[in-house]
């Protein structure tokens, strides 16, 4: 049988059957809750404002922007009204601060681009190649929101969910060498990426 979890934090999924999720955290204005979520996000909106066409600086602006609207409306995100995701409600945000800098005259475009021109090429949705690449990918979410939580998994539970889930390692190899059962693999996987859907808010294919 898979081990008792002895160790798990007060409010942690071991000890209490379930998580809050990170938005939720966020929403009861929790300073870790809100350093969490900027520690996940911020390279996420960074590397949009750049895929949009600014530079360096006018990038790191519009992340702060975008924050200081995210702290203002977190409360009243909905999945069913924000289609279907926070990321796309997130990307949403992020768009009309990168056309409100670029209207306010605050950027200047790569490539000194016209900026009615980059204001056209802003997409209104987020490409899908985006979501798959660097920064911006939902691999890299992923893996800035697993490195959070690792703290709150016993060892052992960590290792089956990482090399079964990101290594790709048989389960009965991993039971084998972490001397646990191969049901108990799966349900470690299973609880770890549980886990990081409650902290991403479901955005976890």
């Amino acid at each position: 049988m898979l081990p008792t979890e002895k160790n798990d934090p007060p409010g942690s999924e071991q000890a209490t059957g379930t998580s809050v999720s990170l938005l939720d955290r966020v929403r009861a204005n929790e300073a870790e809750a809100w350093q969490r979520f900027v520690r996940v996000y911020s390279p996420l909106v960074y590397s949009w404002a750049k895929r949009c066409g600014l530079q360096n600086q006018d990038a790191a602006d519009v992340l702060q922007e975008v924050f200081h609207a995210v702290s203002r409306g977190i409360g009243r995100f909905r999945r069913e009204e924000a289609a279907g995701s926070f990321r796309a409600w997130l990307w949403t945000i992020t768009r009309n601060k990168v056309r409100d800098h670029f209207r306010g005259g605050g950027a200047t475009p790569v490539g000194g681009t016209d900026m009615q021109q980059r204001l056209q090429e802003i997409p209104e949705n987020e490409p899908e190649s985006w979501s798959r690449d660097g920064e911006c990918s939902r691999a890299g979410l992923v893996r800035r929101a697993a490195e959070l939580i690792r703290g709150d998994f016993e060892p052992h539970t960590w290792q089956a969910f990482w090399r079964l889930a990101v290594e790709n390692h048989s389960a009965r190899d991993i039971a084998t060498e972490l001397g646990m059962t191969v049901d108990a693999v799966y349900q470690a996987k299973a609880r770890v990426l549980r886990r990081l859907r409650e902290e991403l808010n479901g955005d976890v294919g």
